[in-house]
Order: structure tokens, then sequence, then C-alpha cells
């Protein structure tokens, strides 16, 4: 008897079925049913507030954040949600691990090209040549994700199950990095590769990262609602909106420390204004981060921000994603403006967040 055959027999049963239980139980939700709509309750700028409902999907949203900086001023916006709110910004983050390396470059902590291997305990090989910069640009060869069967597997389970499919410390992550297949070094967006980022800037920092976004970003800008959540589900603040995808099943919150460089803070949309205020006249640590230094297919990239040329303007912006939210950020230089949308909902927000920053302040 073939017992690997076997195994794998089971294997895919158990994954059948339980693909199976998901569907059922997305099935058991009338996708849209409990979405925001113009009589859900407002705190903040209702006209604000409006224009945005005008822009996000007709169903499948169950809470919104908005905010607005223009040279005229700053507006805020919150629907079925308090204006305090924290919502997770998913990849939004990556931006964040950007300006933090590019602060730690600043400081002489580290340097672009230093590989991973004279920082992380690592085995010979491609992994350990890896550049900082690389990673930053997402040119590293890293994959998305992890390869691994097992992790493949978990993650998919875990998806299937309304969990955080991230459970991973940071030893964890490098100790994937020891297992992993290097490709080529050309344009591959990795959220493995920020992970890493992140976690390469502890050892030479001497802080954890949750700790370098309190004491880099959001302590010097009075951030008081941008955090990375410590110990799970029990280091969410006190009104942190509870997540769900588009047909309205809640999400367990995205918490680990090992890929938080990634995806892991949770904001309201008050910290996010000021952060955009500080990105529009450069006092942000890491300012440097905004520099275009390599092409991304039809774009350019940053330290971890894209650019891209958007009716003759060019819109500096990253997007977000995790199990029970979407969000988009993203900021117009030459016209001082900036916008910030996140919902409780895997429905994406992209073409809402850029339409509302193409006419703010028109």
């Amino acid at each position: 008897m073939n017992l690997k055959r076997r195994g794998n027999r089971k294997l895919v049963i158990v994954m059948a079925a339980l693909a199976t239980l998901g569907a059922l139980l997305g099935a058991a939700l009338r996708p849209g049913a409990g979405s925001i709509d113009d009589h859900s309750p407002v705190e903040g700028d209702t006209d604000l507030a409006a224009v945005a409902l005008e822009q996000i999907p007709n169903s499948g949203v169950y809470a919104l954040t908005v905010a607005e900086v223009t040279p005229e001023g700053t507006r805020l916006a919150s629907i079925n949600a308090p204006l305090d709110a924290t919502f997770e910004i998913g990849s939004v983050t990556k931006g964040v691990t950007g300006l933090i390396y590019s602060d730690a470059l600043a400081r002489n902590e580290v340097h672009s090209e230093t590989q991973l291997g004279e920082i992380l305990d690592l085995q010979e090989g491609d992994p350990a040549e890896i550049t900082l910069a690389e990673l930053a640009q997402h040119r590293s060869g890293l994959p998305r994700l992890s390869q691994k069967p097992g992790d493949l597997v978990r993650s998919s389970v875990m998806s299937i199950l309304a969990k955080n499919p991230y459970n991973t410390s940071p030893e964890d992550v490098s100790a994937e990095l020891n297992q992993v297949s290097v490709g080529e070094k050309q344009p591959r967006y990795s959220n493995l590769g920020f992970a890493v980022l992140g976690q390469a800037l502890v050892p030479r920092t001497g802080l954890s990262y949750p700790e370098l976004v309190e004491q880099r970003i959001a302590s010097p800008l009075g951030l008081e609602n941008f955090y990375v959540p410590v110990g799970g589900e029990e280091g969410l603040d006190e009104n942190a909106v509870q997540g769900r995808d588009a047909q309205g099943r809640t999400q367990q919150a995205w918490t680990d420390s090992g890929h938080a460089p990634a995806g892991g803070i949770r904001a309201d949309a008050a910290s996010m204004a000021l952060l955009a205020e500080a990105l529009l006249d450069g006092s942000v640590p890491g300012i440097e981060a905004l520099e275009p230094t390599a092409n991304f297919d039809e774009d350019r990239i940053g330290s971890g921000w894209f650019l891209s040329e958007v009716q003759g303007s060019t819109v500096i912006w990253h997007n977000g994603g995790t199990g029970g939210f979407s969000s988009w950020f993203g900021i117009d230089q030459e016209r001082g403006t900036a916008v910030f949308i996140a919902g409780a909902t895997t429905s994406s927000l992209d073409e809402a967040g850029l339409g509302l920053l193409l006419e703010a302040g028109r």
C-alpha cells in the first residue's frame, strides 16, 4: 500500500470538506445583508461621508472610515463606527515599514546594500545575500508568501474558518527564509519580503517592530490610535472595529508578530490624516521612502510606496487587504492632497480611494 498516496488522498478529502463548509457558511449569509448605506449612522463630516458612499461598492461594506487632507483643511468621517475607531490598514503598513527603513538609513543603523546574512541567523545561500534595498523595492526574488506545502494548507484552512492565517513569530520568519527558493531579481510583490525587511531592522535598532512603529512614527507625529497589536486579540483597543468579509461573515483579527511589518498596523482616521499631513509637508521620519528608486511594472516604486501617473498627477499610494478589511491610502504632493479610506469588507476600495483623491479639494 502506498502510504504517501493514501495520506495525500486524505488531505485532499479534508481540504474538499473544508472548502464545502466554507461555501455553506458563505451561502448562509446574503451578500450585502447589513451593508452600510445612506441611512447608516455617521460621525464627523457628513458631506465627506455622503461622497464616500457614492464611491464604494453598493453592498458588502459594513463599516467605513475616511480622512481627506487638502490645503483648505482636514475632514474626517466614519459610518457605522465611532470616529476614533481603528481599522486594520493591511498592506498600507508596508509604506510605514518603508518609512522606518528609510529613517534607519538616515540614522546609519543599516545601509541599503546590507545583506540579510549580516543581520539575521541564516544559512549560507541566496536568501542570506538579499539586500535591504531589494526587499524595499519588491525585487528580492522572494515569493509572495511561504511556499512550504504545510504553510499553504494551514493558510487555506484558516481563511476558510475566518481565522488569522498568519500566526508567526519573528523567529518563524527567519526560519522561512532558510527554506525558501529565491527567484529572479525582478519586480515581484512579496508579503514575505516586507515581513523580513521589518524584522531585519530589529537587531540593528534594538527595538521590536511594534516599538519601531510607536517610537519612530506614532509618537513623533502624535498619532494616538496607530499601533501594532501585541499579545493577539487582547492587544486590540476598545474601539477596534470587527472585521467582516464581503458576505458579512465576522473575521478574526490579523494579529501576529512575525508578519506585522507587512500588514499588522491598526489606525483610525485622525491618525492617518496626521500621517498624511506629515507626508505632504515632509516632516515624517524617513520621508525619503517616497522617492522613486526603481520601476515596478507600469509604475515606479520607492521604499514600499508605489508612484503612478494618473490624469497628469503623480499619485503616491498603497492599498491593503486582510481577512476582514480593505484600505487605500494615497497622496498627491503637487496638489497637497491626501485620502485614506478603510472599510470592514473584503471588497476592494482602491477605485473609491483614488476617486476621492482625484476630487479632493476641487
